[in-house]
């Protein structure tokens, strides 16, 4: 830092000490030097001043010690009236009987405090200390200045760099594909940074690529020279890091740089950087090489790092957009395959592990194969209670769901007409018997044939009537449920001969009847096992066997199914319902446990790609 200022002067000033302050005040070269020239020429110019200090915000936030005047004094006695100046951002003074006075004064530009300054004089007169006042609120108020400078030419230096950053990255977006985007990018690197050449390389595998060479439409990539930068550049790439050629006290870490150094030797340039670009945490794609013949400061180290950040996405957009097909597949495949070893996302990746685990035991661990399908319960044999004869119904104590005992009545039909008419064909038979006795008495052959024809038609019919008369009450054939029939409010209604009144089954004997699905009856055989579980009884379990399966399919909810019988095993004390509904599971064999929860898709892509194939 070179900084020559012009300060107004004072006959206080007028001392061969106050030339040599002033003079170092003009010619300081650091920001060390400026601050202990401007506190001695303050100290100088201020009457009685006996210490001084200077306080100034380090990159911390801190404010430390930035002068002192004279050098070397004991500032602890300062302390308290620094901390209260800063605290408080407004000018302090103190004075003690038989102590100096203390002044403190804060340094502030704007909102932002850069400090302070305290001062201890030996005048403890009022007017000595307003005269202190004003040289050191004179002399805060130029220090403040030249910090409001030094920010706003900081100010301008970022705009400048963001202004360059845009423009660069509209050019290289800017242009058709990634070698015009990478020839205009180093062309104008560049001339940001003066040098009289900047190549740009690509990853290709573990291998670098030179893309692009500054100023030249045309390279060899053959040639020795542009070997030996690749060479260069590759330092960097392995490194993950920016390599600095010759190395000095500004370079963070050792890195080998042999290779920049033949290449520095073979191409005559005297100062080289190897910038990576890499987005985020993934390995770089590219490298890029700056050659000149002064040695880059560390303010352009820093803003070829801030580049490479910026630039990074742009360059792998142009090149992704150039690819083909297979480099697309071919780059995806080594970023997951790297992904996958890298550090990041452990969760996931354990996660994934623990999945993959379980599919391999799943596709190894045997397991029995069960085809799940829907379920009802049903008497093995059921029988129905029908009409006997034309009539009208007089009682019906039974209905569904009842109990019945063998014999036991479950509905009555009205037998006044057969009364009747059982009266009526007794009185025809009498009258019959009667004329053919008379006839046989009277020996009239005729008649006593009519008679006994009469006599036999009048015996069939009675017959006939008694036959209906034992067949009035309608019983249980067999101990039993009813499971359809309720007569009670049908009560005295006319029935036709054969209509089923009731439907019966057995209550000991049982039956299952499977829906089968069409994509799994290949699989269901007569013979094999299985576990029935029933709605109404969800905690329980029945096993039976498959005794039959049907060949015709029944359509339901639009899928195809097939009826299979099955019969309970060990049904003594099986306590069921006919029509009960439940879920049966058939066991058909064994399968790994991944075959079974994917069969139905691959089945489903086996039939797709049969259809689908000519």
């Amino acid at each position: 830092m070179n900084a020559r200022h012009d300060l107004p002067t004072s006959p206080m000033d007028a001392s061969p000490a106050g030339d040599q302050a002033w003079a170092a005040l003009a010619g300081a070269d650091s920001a060390e030097q400026l601050c202990r020239a401007w506190l001695a020429v303050l100290c100088q110019l201020v009457p009685g001043a006996q210490v001084g200090l200077l306080l100034l915000q380090d990159a911390s936030g801190s404010y430390v010690p930035a002068a002192a005047w004279p050098e070397g004094t004991e500032l602890q006695r300062l302390a308290d009236i620094a901390r209260e100046c800063l605290g408080t951002r407004q000018g302090v003074r103190r004075q003690h009987a038989g102590h100096p006075v203390q002044l403190a004064y804060p340094l502030a530009a704007g909102n932002a405090l850069h400090g302070a300054v305290v001062l201890e004089l030996l005048d403890p007169s009022p007017e000595a200390a307003r005269l202190a006042a004003r040289l050191t609120h004179w002399g805060a108020g130029w220090m403040a200045d030249l910090f409001a400078q030094r920010e706003l030419g900081q100010a301008r230096q970022r705009l400048d760099e963001s202004a360059f950053l845009f423009e660069v990255s509209l050019a290289a977006l800017a242009e058709p594909d990634f070698r015009q985007a990478g020839l205009t990018l180093v062309n104008k690197l560049a001339a940001r940074f003066g040098c009289h050449q900047v190549q740009l390389a690509l990853a290709d595998g573990p291998k670098l690529k030179t893309a692009a060479v500054s100023h030249s439409a045309w390279f060899d990539e053959r040639a020795n020279l542009t070997a030996l930068a690749r060479a260069a550049m590759t330092e960097a790439f392995d490194q993950r890091g920016a390599v600095v050629w010759p190395e000095d006290d500004s370079t963070e870490g050792r890195m080998p740089r042999m290779a920049h150094g033949r290449y520095a030797t073979d191409s005559g340039s005297l100062a080289l950087v190897s910038q990576p670009l890499a987005i985020g945490a993934a390995p770089p794609f590219a490298v890029l090489l700056f050659e000149r013949n002064t040695v880059f400061q560390p303010a352009e180290l820093k803003g070829m790092a801030l580049l490479a950040g910026v630039l990074a996405p742009v360059l792998e957009h142009k090149h992704a957009r150039d690819e083909s097909l297979a480099q697309h597949a071919r780059r995806s495949l080594r970023h997951t395959a790297a992904r996958l070893t890298d550090a990041s996302h452990p969760g996931l990746k354990l996660g994934a592990g623990v999945l993959a685990l379980l599919l391999l035991v799943a596709a190894i661990v045997p397991v029995d194969h069960r085809v799940s399908s829907p379920a009802i319960v049903e008497g093995a044999v059921q029988r129905s209670a029908v009409v006997p004869f034309d009539g009208f119904l007089r009682d019906a104590p039974a209905r569904a769901g009842d109990t019945v005992k063998a014999g036991q009545v479950l509905a009555r039909m009205d037998d006044r007409e057969l009364q009747l008419e059982k009266v009526r064909w007794e009185t025809e038979l009498e009258m019959a018997q009667r004329k053919e006795r008379e006839a046989m008495a009277q020996a009239d052959r005729v008649n006593q044939r009519l008679s006994a024809a009469q006599a036999n038609q009048a015996r069939a019919q009675l017959d006939l009537t008694l036959s209906k008369l034992a067949r009035v009450e309608l019983a249980a054939p067999f101990d039993a449920i009813v499971v359809k029939g309720d007569l009670s409010q049908q009560l005295g209604a006319p029935l036709e001969m054969g209509k089923t009144l009731f439907e019966l089954a057995p209550l000991a004997s049982w039956r299952v009847m499977l829906k089968i699905d069409e994509r799994d009856i290949a699989r269901v055989q007569p013979g094999q096992g299985g576990e029935l579980v029933l709605t109404g009884a969800p905690g329980e379990r029945w096993h039976f066997k498959v005794k039959s399966v049907t060949p015709v399919s029944v359509v339901e909810e639009g899928r195809n199914y097939f009826r299979a019988e099955a019969e309970l095993v060990g049904q003594e004390g099986v306590q069921l319902k006919p029509n009960m509904e439940g879920v049966a599971k058939v066991v058909v064999g064994e399968r790994s446990l991944l075959w079974v929860w994917t069969h139905r898709f691959t089945d489903w892509v086996k039939l797709a790609l049969w259809q689908w194939t000519p």
